[in-house]
């Protein structure tokens, strides 16, 4: 019995070997093939460029962006000047403190023609008339228009200058006027017409070059304005005249 159980272990233990060595068996490789080695690439391609650090950001912050703090873009800080409107910054007509105005040349001459105005008036009248008074008056008129002119406006030189300049023409057109009426063969009294027609025109000459020439001068933007600015002291004469039926009174005035 005990040889029977023995020879039956052995069968057993037999078989569990065959049966364990038949799966090892088929993994390993045939005898005589060699392992198959996979072929190396043809060219190894290039590594991948190491990352580029990051810049560094400053401490106020990326460049362009606001400081932290500030106030927001278009908006004006606190306790800055505001922008005046457009209406508020026009230019001014008066020149910046402390710069000296440029001058201006001013043509007073218009009110030496309102003088001979009322004289080519008034003339007619006292010829008309045969008053005395009237024919004084517009004959002084007419002789010192261009100095008070000059004097009215503070220039003392040239009104001198105009009335030497009304008193040589005056002398110089009545000496043609002589020598005209002379040289006819006439009557004394055309002499005398030839007086009084040469010194009236030397004095209308005289009173054309004053109002061309004379009457100009040069003003600062100041005095050109003079109606609302204060000019400094000067020599101002001015003629005056009243009328009555019976009488006429010529006066002159002045201020200093």
């Amino acid at each position: 019995m005990t040889g029977m159980l023995r020879g039956g272990l052995r069968l057993g233990c037999a078989a569990a070997v065959v049966f364990a060595a038949g799966p090892a068996a088929a993994m390993q490789p045939a005898s005589g093939s060699a392992p198959r080695v996979s072929p190396a690439p043809a060219a190894s391609q290039p590594a991948p460029a190491a990352p580029q650090p990051a810049p560094a950001v400053p401490p106020g912050g990326p460049a362009g962006a606001a400081p932290v703090g500030a106030p927001p873009t278009g908006v004006a800080p606190p306790g800055a000047p505001q922008a005046l409107p457009a209406w508020a910054t026009s230019p001014s007509p008066w020149p910046p403190e402390g710069e000296q105005p440029s001058p201006k040349r001013v043509w007073y001459g218009w009110q030496h023609l309102l003088v001979l105005g009322g004289t080519a008036i008034l003339a007619p009248i006292a010829v008309g008339t045969e008053n005395e008074v009237l024919a004084w008056w517009s004959f002084s008129t007419f002789a010192l228009g261009g100095p008070v002119t000059h004097w009215a406006n503070g220039n003392l030189g040239k009104g001198f200058a105009s009335l030497g300049l009304n008193a040589g023409c005056t002398l110089g057109g009545g000496m043609v006027g002589l020598l005209v009426g002379r040289a006819s063969d006439s009557r004394r009294w055309e002499e005398l017409a030839g007086i009084m027609i040469g010194s009236s025109a030397g004095l209308l000459t005289a009173n054309i070059i004053d109002i061309a020439v004379l009457e100009r001068e040069e003003r600062s933007t100041a005095d050109s304005y003079e109606y609302i600015r204060l000019r400094p002291p000067r020599l101002r004469l001015a003629p005056h005249v009243a009328m009555a039926p019976d009488r006429a009174t010529l006066g002159l005035g002045g201020a200093f």
